[in-house]
């Protein structure tokens, strides 16, 4: 991507921030200005301060979780869908089932054939139903600006905007995300009917749908209601003068009451201005951690995060850390390898992923967080992440079983 498309973009999302949203846009550059220097300072902070130690309190995971202010659960049910073959066709059948709305927010709404043919199905279903797509803008136009990894069909032509294409000849509502201070919105999240929601690390693009290993869940139940409300927010913020109509929205309530025997407590954790709820957590869980520990990320850079981790594995614990061979990125294919190695110093357990793996979870005993979230700076300080934690004996077996130890017996 050009440097003067990413200078335009930052430079287009900060002046608009200062008249749509002078709130938020000033939090979100303060945050990223504080949050940068305290990255730079990382290897020279005192980790233990960084944590609320109220945790200590809890007996287990979730109790510590509370005790530091992290935000409530909310009853809800989750299925693992593995790898864009299980992902898209579900996404497919829920939109085509589709009966009041259907609002899609991605990082990355790519203008390959497999984006393209998702947008003529929203295009399609807009006769009918309510569709809005939200979609970064440095994350979309720098996927249009990027090469495809393998050919397109014969005659394709992509489409040069996406929200332009959306929007032609439907009623789609697409807007942009914007970038002010180069902060993105990393987040994932497919609302249908505010009933049925899916999140994880796929965006919209023909490599999550066939070439890269990938991990996204369908969530349903009571939490749903707060999922929606999420969306709204983040939707009514690009809109001109955002933060007053973001301010007037008010949350719908989740009906507890609609919670049925198969639904469990699930956690929505967010990283956003002044808010550091998905590292905050893991961070904990590490801690409290008494067993065993999977972790499975492209992008880890994190020296809080290894310093935890060593001092688990000192504790007794068995750390297990799975980092793909193959990386879009070389930078962080070596700060993988660099964090891989430190562990493997200190007795951890190392799998090298023979391709290239886009999963974002962490398990820790029987406790599970898994969403949009890398174990990076970015992910953990600054960029808008969405990501879900919960403590489900057989749901974490289920991830155990289908991701971590398939996964661990593909590896090098």
């Amino acid at each position: 991507m050009p440097t003067e498309l990413i200078a335009k973009a930052v430079v287009h999302g900060s002046m608009k921030s200062l008249v749509s949203n002078p709130v938020t846009g000033t939090t979100k550059g303060v945050s990223m200005w504080y949050e940068r220097s305290r990255l730079l300072g990382e290897n020279f902070l005192n980790e233990q301060a960084l944590l609320n130690p109220a945790y200590a309190r809890g007996a287990n995971i979730e109790e510590g979780l509370d005790l530091v202010g992290l935000p409530k659960p909310l009853p809800g049910k989750v299925d693992l869908l593995v790898d864009g073959a299980e992902f898209f066709p579900a996404l497919y059948r829920s939109v085509d089932g589709a009966k009041e709305q259907i609002d899609s927010q991605v990082f990355i709404f790519d203008n390959d054939d497999v984006a393209t043919d998702f947008a003529n199905r929203l295009r399609k279903r807009s006769e009918d139903v309510k569709c809005r797509v939200l979609m970064d803008r440095l994350g979309s136009i720098g996927a249009w600006w990027t090469p495809p990894s393998e050919p397109l069909p014969d005659g394709f032509i992509p489409p040069s905007s996406m929200p332009h294409y959306l929007k032609k000849n439907s009623q789609v509502k697409a807007r942009m995300s914007q970038n002010p201070w180069l902060v993105a919105d990393h987040s994932k999240l497919i609302m249908i009917d505010r009933k049925e929601a899916y999140l994880g690390g796929m965006n919209i693009g023909r490599e999550y749908r066939y070439t890269w290993h990938d991990l996204m869940v369908r969530v349903t139940g009571p939490i749903t209601t707060e999922l929606q409300n999420r969306f709204e927010h983040s939707w009514k913020l690009q809109s001109f003068l955002g933060d007053f109509r973001s301010f007037l929205y008010r949350d719908k309530k989740p009906d507890l009451a609609s919670t049925e025997a198969a639904h469990f407590p699930i956690r929505i954790l967010r990283t956003k201005p002044e808010r550091t709820e998905v590292e905050e957590a893991i961070l904990v869980a590490i801690r409290m951690s008494r067993r065993e520990i999977f972790l499975q990320n492209s992008y880890v850079t994190s020296e809080l995060l290894l310093r935890e981790l060593i001092s688990a594995r000192k504790r007794g614990v068995e750390v297990n850390f799975i980092y793909p061979v193959q990386n879009d990125s070389k930078l962080l294919d070596s700060a993988n390898r660099r964090f891989a190695a430190t562990l493997l110093e200190h007795g951890c357990r190392i799998y090298a992923y023979p391709k290239f793996s886009h999963v974002k979870a962490v398990m820790v005993d029987d406790w599970v967080c898994l969403g949009s979230a890398n174990l990076d700076g970015l992910s953990m300080r600054i960029n808008g992440e969405l990501n879900i934690a919960y403590s489900h004996k057989k749901s974490a077996q289920e991830l155990r079983r289908r991701v971590f130890e398939e996964d661990m017996r593909r590896s090098k």
